[in-house]
């Protein structure tokens, strides 16, 4: 066999291996966000305002089912609603505050859809109780 063809072979090999091992690459690259996707349950809001106005209902010891009703029914739309275990991707997090209490508020991007959500908890309030002032 002439050497050119040995080496022509040897070059085609390393070609499909470099091709093979791009495209791993390409796929462990498009697959990144999904792995540090998690799995996530309970009550999500489509907008931020709309997670505060059901976090403050629920505050006020209103239910969830009965916070996202009042939430949904003041918007005239579904915006809350109760997810079953999802993957998600958590995204942004934050600290709110209004009307005196005080929010912790977190994005999630629901997988395979890539539809943003918001969930979140009540910290506390700043306000004091009467019996705390000095009068």
């Amino acid at each position: 066999m002439p050497d050119g063809f040995v080496s022509g072979a040897f070059s085609l090999k390393k070609t499909a291996l470099l091709a093979a091992l791009g495209a791993v690459c390409l796929a462990h690259g498009a697959s990144a966000g999904e792995e540090r996707a998690e799995r996530v349950r309970g009550y999500f809001c489509e907008a931020k305002a709309d997670q505060i106005a059901f976090l403050n209902f629920k505050a006020r010891g209103e239910t969830e089912v009965m916070a996202a009703n009042a939430v949904n029914k003041g918007n005239a739309r579904m915006s809350c609603a109760p997810y079953l275990p999802l993957m998600a991707i958590p995204g942004k997090e934050q600290t709110v505050m209004e009307g005196g209490l005080v929010y912790k508020l977190q994005s999630f991007t629901f997988l395979p859809d890539k539809v943003e959500r918001w969930s979140g908890t009540v910290l506390g309030s700043l306000q004091q109780a009467a019996h705390d002032q000095d009068i």
